[in-house]
């Protein structure tokens, strides 16, 4: 499967790293090599897409990925730009360069089940308990449903096409991703008052998606934590270095 790593950096001021956050070390390994590492040894990636700033990037990962472009002005360009190389293909997974937890069998699994769906865009989601158990120390987002507490997963498998339906919405989303009640505008009033009275339910929200966008949307509910321990600043990474 044809696989984007989307390594921009965030404002500096923000998240405290020096460099870009895919190139600070975590136990002296770039962050993002952990993901390379992870991708490449799943057996599931032919086609290795990275995009982020070349000059701290390309002396680290430049001849392990088949490409490696420079970033653009914001997360969602860096993405429309990385799919503009992929052009044709039915699916394409998505993932960020801070989940230095990640291994290969959550890699395995997460493309295994979203590719059994033949859907548009499979999301994954891992339970507020199984992140405590594993990792208990380690700050997330969390929306509550009436399925249970959740947190977002790092990793996407996107049909390309379907994103000319969901660009708005998605640059929303992912400007607040982790502010649930402002990212949940991008979906309407009526998605806003159910996730305020936790009257959501993740079949309710595929369907609301669907309805709403035209695309097939299904949740992934994941048993490996390290697919949603991604890293926001520099302050995390000493509480996740001793995970590594």
């Amino acid at each position: 499967m044809k696989t984007i790593i989307l390594a921009g950096e965030g404002k500096k001021d923000e998240t405290g790293f020096p460099v870009s956050k895919g190139a600070f070390p975590m136990k002296g390994i770039p962050m993002i090599q952990y993901v390379v590492n992870c991708l490449r040894s799943s057996g599931c990636v032919d086609t290795l897409i990275a995009v982020g700033n070349l000059q701290d990037l390309k002396p680290i990962i430049d001849s392990q990925v088949d490409l490696l472009l420079q970033q653009k002005s914001s997360m969602m360009d860096n993405l429309l730009e990385a799919l503009s190389y992929v052009e044709g293909e039915e699916a394409v997974l998505i993932t960020t360069c801070d989940i230095p937890l990640i291994h290969r069998d959550v890699v395995k699994s997460f493309i295994e089940t979203a590719l059994e769906m033949k859907v548009d865009i499979c999301y994954p989601i891992v339970e507020k308990q199984i992140c405590q158990k594993c990792y208990p120390d380690v700050k997330r987002t969390y929306v509550h449903l009436k399925d249970g507490s959740f947190t977002g997963g790092n990793m996407i498998v996107l049909s390309p096409p379907a994103i000319d339906k969901i660009e708005a919405p998605a640059r929303w989303m992912i400007k607040y991703r982790k502010n649930p009640i402002k990212m949940s505008r991008a979906l309407g009033f009526k998605f806003i008052l159910g996730a305020l009275f936790q009257q959501l339910t993740i079949n309710g929200l595929e369907g609301y998606i669907e309805k709403r966008f035209g695309i097939r949307a299904r949740a992934v509910i994941s048993q490996y934590p390290e697919i949603a321990s991604d890293i926001d600043n520099i302050r995390d990474v000493q509480q996740m270095e001793k995970y590594l």
